[in-house]
Formats: structure tokens, sequence, C-alpha cells
């Protein structure tokens, strides 16, 4: 009897060693578990950004007023993706869009593009400062168009294609960031080549290249200021400012290229766009009569507002 108490007393006294010892070691790992850094691996990858369609239709049958069928369409995508890890970021924003338009009956409408832009902007900085707000910069910038633009009613011979123009912005500079909203790029020493890759175009000295050639290379100071705030909860702004001057050529011509995106949303799939656009640029010449040719550097306005869906990505 005293060989099975003796026994039993001597598994009471493991078990309830053993027990403490999971005990401490459990406790161990859970408090290692909570000193220990957060995985922040998934947080150095930032994507957002919004997509947006809107549509217009106009119908009319024995109309005493008259009237022209219309149906149209403008889509606008804006993406941003950016990565940040320690001194490092790389900042990457696409913002694109196309329209059109189709007037008159359907069996002979006529097809008018509404709006057409293509804009690529890639930045690499490293913090110069531990307050995270200044960066030494490589940014380079790419604008374009989709398809053929007209002037119209003329809409047989294009006065713009892909790639005439484009441009490219390439630099090296300082990044001012005080918030998350707001981001202002300068660079004194940058190159801006403007592409005419049509040869037809080419031959006409479109867009500041000279006749024959199809890139104009300029050099000088580029500035870039970026904004893009919720001024309440269903209203966004999104800003893009770039100046240019050339220190080759007509030091002091400001080129200006300001594109303005406001938001209204209805709910999360409606919402109402109204985008405006503003460029001068003094090596572009505008026909003001045409077919009178051109006379000189004009500011170029664009407006377009429309009601649709749109989703916002996060």
């Amino acid at each position: 009897m005293k060989k099975i108490v003796l026994f039993i007393s001597a598994l009471l006294i493991l078990g309830s060693t053993a027990g403490q010892d999971i005990k401490t070691v459990s406790s161990g790992l859970a408090k290692a578990k909570e000193e220990a850094p957060p995985d922040t691996a998934k947080h150095h990858w930032k994507f957002g950004g919004f997509g947006s369609l809107t549509l217009n239709q106009a119908a009319y049958s024995n109309w005493a007023a008259g009237g022209t069928n219309s149906v149209g369409a403008t889509g606008m995508l804006n993406l941003k993706l950016r990565y940040s890890k320690n001194k490092h970021s790389w900042s990457n924003l696409l913002d694109a869009a196309y329209g059109f338009q189709l007037l008159g009956p359907t069996e002979r409408s006529k097809y008018n593009k509404t709006d057409d832009k293509i804009e690529f902007t890639t930045a690499y900085s490293y913090e110069l400062h531990r307050n995270k707000k200044w960066y030494l910069t490589v940014l380079v910038n790419f604008r374009s168009q989709f398809t053929n633009g007209y002037n119209y009613p003329n809409d047989s011979v294009p006065i713009s294609k892909f790639m005439a123009p484009g441009y490219v912005v390439a630099g090296i500079g300082i990044t001012y960031r005080p918030a998350n909203f707001f981001t202002l790029y300068l660079s004194p020493s940058s190159g801006r080549f403007t592409f005419v890759l049509d040869d037809t175009l080419s031959k006409q000295g479109a867009f500041g290249v000279e006749k024959g050639k199809k890139v104009r290379g300029e050099f000088g100071p580029y500035l870039r200021a970026d904004l893009n705030k919720d001024l309440a909860k269903t209203i966004n702004i999104s800003s893009s400012l770039e100046l240019f001057t050339n220190y080759l050529k007509d030091f002091g011509n400001i080129d200006v290229n300001w594109n303005v995106l406001l938001t209204l949303k209805v709910n999360k799939w409606l919402a109402t766009i109204i985008n405006c656009q503003v460029i001068y640029d003094d090596n572009v010449l505008i026909q003001t009569n045409p077919p009178e040719p051109a006379t000189g550097p004009r500011t170029q306005f664009k407006e377009t507002l429309g009601v649709g869906m749109s989703y916002k990505f996060h």
C-alpha cells in the first residue's frame, strides 16, 4: 500500500512540475510575441486610386424644336502605388482617360473624341531628414494620348497621334512632403523631350519640333506640385501642377500643365466628376482661325463634367 501511495505522490509531483514548466514556457512565448517588433512587410506597399465610367445619350423623333441623336461615354482611371521602407520610397502614378461621342442618326453618325490622355509618373526618393519631409528624388514623367486627334468637323486629317506629341521629363531634385496629401518636387536641372514620331506631323514642324525632326530637347528647372485631399467625406480634390522653363532658349517663358479633378460621391458607386486642364506651351502654335496658319502660342483649356459609375480603390 505504501508503494502505491508513494507512486501516486510521485506522479502528482511530476505532473505539477511539468504543468508549471508548460505554463512558464507558454507565458514566455506570449511575452516574447508581445515584445517582438510587428511584421510590417505588408505595409511597405500602398495602393489606391479610383476609376469611373460616365455615359450620356439623347434621342429625338419628330421633335419640332429639332435636335441630334447622340450617345457617348468617358472612362477615367487614376491609380497610385507606393513602396516605402526605411529611408527609401518609390512612387508610381497612372492617370488615363478616354471619351467619345457619336452624333447623328445611327446609319451616318459622326464619331467625335471628347477626352484622351495617358500620363505616367515614377519617382524614387531617399530620405534626407528624420522628420520624413525632405527627400532626394529622381523623377520621370511621361505624357501622351491613345488615338488620333482631329480638328472637327474635319475628321480626315489627324492633327495629333500617339507619341505625336509625346512628352518625357526626367531629372533629379528635392521633394518636400509636409503631409500625406501634398508633395512638392523641384529640380534645378531636368531634361524635357518632345516627341513627334509621325512623319507627316514631323514635316510640318508640329508641337515645337523642327521641321523634319522627331525630337526636341530642352534643359531647365522643373517644378511639380501634387495635391490629393478629401475636402469632406464625399468630396475629393486631386490637382497636379507642372512648371518648366528652358535654360537654352527663351529662359523665363514658363510652360504650364495644370490638371484639377473634383469628385463628388453620391454613394459607393455613383459620383459627379469635374475635370479641368490648363496647358500653356510656348513652343506649340495654335490655329485660331482654321484653315489659316497658326499664329502663336495660346492658353489651352479643357473641361469635362459627367455623372456616372465610380469606384475607389484601397
